[in-house]
This record gives structure tokens, sequence and C-alpha cells, in this order.
């Protein structure tokens, strides 16, 4: 039995919690692109009819197009488990492989392009942002100071390869562009090296902060998804949840007035789970079914814990209360998310409520 659950985020391999949201995303990106397909189909149903036509009397020159980003999608795979392979992850990477038709019917083998594409589009970014910090380090470990190479490594190329780290994010901030300036125009010795040193510790602090950015946001999307994956209604989570703290609210459809409150607190690095239940204006009476309700999340929330730690982030528990030792949080329904099905219950009730004309 479990009342309120306090649990810890263990520390977690960043490229593994990156990599789950990638291909969360990628996923998502699949099922987004058969839906508005789908949508477009309803819609434009003569529209599709005259480009089926078309395809029919251009049959040759579609199926080699399709063929053409077919072999481009499959060289693509290729590199990104090559890349994989290199840093270590190719498993995590070939397991979200999608499996090749058997037949090479157009709209499966169109599925199946797509598929790869997008697992291409979302993994390989990260990827690649790895295989350089990887590099990077390798390259600083052999480094010595600027004044016994400086026959090799001139201050200027020193300043440029430094800016180059941080190119992939676009924005360099100005004070780090004055202090690669300077370095860029100063002779070597004493000074120079001191400024070389402070310009890698602020594009390694800037990385970091990019990084940890990354992985927030990824933990963000990795959790959601997981609820949903265990049969939840999950509020729509921010990306800013573990940069920002705050609450989520996730239930089952038959769960009536009762949800989970899962509340992140970023400095402290914790997630705290509590059911709550949703009460009108001046409704304050306890219930048998609190006890129940308690019950009933204490025995899903193992499973939940493992499937985030298939995807790489890990949570210890560091408090458990039993369930009735504290009561159950009772919050006004106005101030809670409306899901789907307890909409529809609610309109049902208010129609029930009007009186005959």
């Amino acid at each position: 039995m479990s009342g309120p659950t306090t649990a810890l985020f263990l520390s977690s391999d960043p490229l593994s919690i990156l990599l789950s949201a990638a291909l969360i995303r990628a996923q998502a990106a699949i099922v987004n692109a058969h839906l508005t397909a789908e949508q477009l189909a309803d819609r434009n149903e003569e529209t599709l009819q005259n480009r089926i036509t078309t395809f029919s009397n251009e049959s040759t020159s579609y199926e080699h197009q399709l063929q053409q980003a077919l072999l481009q999608a499959e060289n693509n795979y290729a590199e990104l488990i090559a890349l994989a392979n290199q840093i270590g992850c190719e498993a995590q990477i070939g397991c979200a492989r999608p499996v090749r038709p058997e037949t090479e019917d157009a709209e499966a083998l169109t599925t199946y392009v797509q598929a790869l594409q997008a697992l291409n589009q979302q993994c390989k970014p990260v990827l690649l942002a790895e295989a350089a910090r990887r590099a990077e380090q390798l390259h600083e470990g052999t480094e010595t100071t600027l004044a016994s190479t400086a026959q090799q490594q001139i201050p200027r190329r020193i300043a440029e390869r430094l800016l180059q780290r941080i190119a992939h994010l676009g924005h360099i901030p100005a004070p780090l562009q004055q202090l690669a300036q300077q370095l860029s125009l100063a002779l070597p010795g004493p000074h120079t090296d001191m400024l070389a040193t402070e310009l890698r510790l602020q594009v390694q602090q800037l990385l970091d902060a990019e990084l940890q950015r990354q992985v927030q946001e990824a933990q963000a999307v990795i959790i959601e998804q997981s609820l949903k994956d265990l049969g939840y209604q999950v509020e729509e989570i921010r990306e800013t949840l573990f940069v920002e703290g705050g609450v989520v609210h996730f239930r089952r459809s038959d769960w009536g007035t009762y949800m989970v409150r899962l509340r992140i607190d970023p400095k402290q690095k914790t997630a705290n789970f509590n059911v709550i239940r949703a009460v009108a204006e001046g409704e304050n009476e306890r219930s048998v079914m609190d006890h129940i309700a308690e019950d009933r999340w204490c025995s899903e929330f193992p499973a939940l814990l493992k499937a985030l730690e298939a995807r790489g982030l890990s949570l210890q528990v560091t408090r458990r209360l039993e369930a009735g030792e504290l009561p159950v949080q009772l919050v006004l329904a106005s101030k809670l998310p409306q899901f789907l099905e307890e909409e529809q219950r609610v309109q049902q009730q208010q129609l029930r409520q009007r009186p005959l004309q």
C-alpha cells in the first residue's frame, strides 16, 4: 500500500536519455505523417483519385523515384548505424529499425522509407554531437600549453578551433566572441595561455549548459511517452518541466474523479507522486474510495519505474507513506485538466440535469 511517494532522479547517461527522446520523436513524426495523409485523403478524395490516375500513367517514373528514396534512406541508416557503432550505442538505434516490407507494395514501402527518414533525422544530430564531444575530449587530453606548441598552433587557430566547437549552437555570446578575438590577436606567451584557458573554459560551460537543457527536455518527453505507453491520459508536459519545476496530472479513463499528481523539483532532482480527487466547490467529504485509489496506484507504480528505466531514466524511491496515512488531497475540479472522457461525462451530466421544456 502506498500514499504520497517521493523519488530521486539518479544520474543517467545523457546520450541514452537523448537517444530515447529522439526515438520517441521519430515515432511521433511517423504517426503524425500518417494521420495527416489520412485527413488529406478524407478531405480531398477527388484530388487524391486524380493523383492516383496520374501515378498510374507514370508508374515507371513513380516507382523509380520511390526506389531512389528507398536506397537513400537505407544508405543513411547504414551511416547512422556505423556512427552509433563507433560510439557504442548501436543496440539502442538498431532495435528501433522498422522492418522492411516483404512485398513491393508502394504504400508499404513509402511508410518504411518515412520511418527510416524520421529515425535518421532525429538520431543523427544526437550522435554527431556526441562524436564531436568525444573527439574534442581526446584532443584536449593531448594538448599541452600554448607556449610549447606555438610552432604548430598559433593563437588564431586555437581560437577558431574552440569557436568551431559551438558553431552548431547558432549563436555565440558577445563576451565569448570578444575573448576569442583577443586570443586571435595575441602573441604567444603566458598572457595568451591565460586567454586560451579562459576561452576553453567558457566554451565548455556553454556546451555543458546546452547539453543539460537538451537532457532536461528529453526527460520530459520520456516521462510523457512512458505514461501514455502504459495507458494513462496525460496532461501536456512542458519541455521546461525539469528547469522550472511544476506539476503534471495523469489518470486512466475509468478512474472517475481520481488522478495522480506528479510534482517535479528540479533543484532537489526529485519527483513526488500523490493521488488526488477532483471535487466541486464546497465539497470536502472523505470517501472510502480514497484508500482504494491509493492502493490501485501503488500496484501500478512499479511498472512506470521500469518503463522509465528502460529508456535510461532511473528513479530511486526515497520516501513512501502508507495508504491512508495522509488523507487524499481534494482539489477543485476547475483547477485541474479536463480529459476527454471526463469532458464527455460532464456534458452528459449537464444534459440530464436540464429541465424538460
